[in-house]
């Protein structure tokens, strides 16, 4: 399983934190569950300089990479049904997890919920 996760560019004691937001993230960690392997690669729709439907370019990106899963905190209409169509599923992290590895913890222990429809966090 390959897992795409949002995260801010700061670490604190060399841990991730996973970003409250998806399409603005500056870049998400893709963990590759069987290898261990984590590749960091920035959010592409950050660089196109485009608004509205630069999304695709995130999807596309995952894509490349196996992506299966997204662990998020919260994930908009348009790229909650971009995910769906290419065959993703979106995971929910609580809001009191702050580091990637406590959230990819959760998601092995089946403790995340799927989501199956677009969620909000309260930092939108």
């Amino acid at each position: 399983m390959v897992v795409g996760i949002p995260v801010i560019e700061k670490e604190i004691d060399g841990k991730r934190i996973v970003s409250p937001y998806f399409g603005r993230a500056p870049m998400f960690l893709i963990y590759n569950d069987i290898t261990g392997k984590t590749v960091l690669v920035s959010n592409p729709k950050m660089k196109s300089g485009c608004g509205g439907g630069a999304g695709r370019f995130i999807f596309d990106t995952f894509m490349r990479n196996g992506v299966d899963v997204v662990l998020v905190k919260g994930i908009g209409e348009g790229a909650f049904y971009n995910l769906e169509r290419a065959g993703m599923r979106a995971y929910l992290v609580p809001s009191d997890v702050k580091f990637v590895d406590e959230a990819i913890k959760l998601f092995k222990d089946g403790k995340l919920k799927i989501l199956d429809r677009p969620f909000e966090s309260h930092n939108h």
